[in-house]
């Protein structure tokens, strides 16, 4: 009789347990989901410029937190067509987007071809973000034009 029992209210805790999980799981992992999307999509307004990039790397970024780049303008003012590499920087001395920053080359780059006299936009419609250790983005012209380059986004 007692095992009976036992083995009742058992069971009835385990279909208890199971129907509270399969009530709150949604929530539970729409709410984790929800402050995941917080913490890796940065939500404060940047706006920063690289001018007159050339042959010498230079950087744009906070000084401290993830940069989430939403948009890339870049300018031509040469009458040929430019080169621009985009990378995340090392840096041997100084730190982002400040003058007399040391740029000794960097990782994950990008390549983008601009024409003659012209300007291109390259949007992002989710954001790309820069790497968490510096938060900045680095560039430079390959073939030692003059190009200015515009970056907007979200900083974390």
């Amino acid at each position: 009789m007692k095992l009976t029992k036992l083995a009742l209210f058992t069971a009835g805790g385990f279909i208890t347990i199971a129907t509270i999980a399969t009530f709150t799981a949604p929530k539970l992992s729409a709410a984790i989901r929800a402050a995941l999307v917080e913490v890796v999509i940065p939500s404060k307004p940047f706006f920063g410029e690289m001018y007159a990039l050339g042959a010498s790397p230079q950087s744009v970024g906070p000084t401290t937190g993830v940069l989430g780049i939403s948009n890339i303008v870049i300018t031509n003012f040469e009458s040929t067509r430019q080169q621009v590499s985009f990378f995340y920087p090392f840096f041997v001395s100084g730190g982002c987007g400040g003058s007399g920053s040391l740029i000794n080359g960097g990782g994950n780059k990008f390549d983008v071809l601009v024409p003659a006299n012209s300007t291109i936009s390259i949007p992002y419609p989710t954001p790309m973000v820069t790497d968490a250790a510096n938060g900045c983005l680095a560039g430079e012209d390959t073939a030692g034009g003059v190009v200015t380059v515009t970056v907007t986004g979200f900083v974390d």
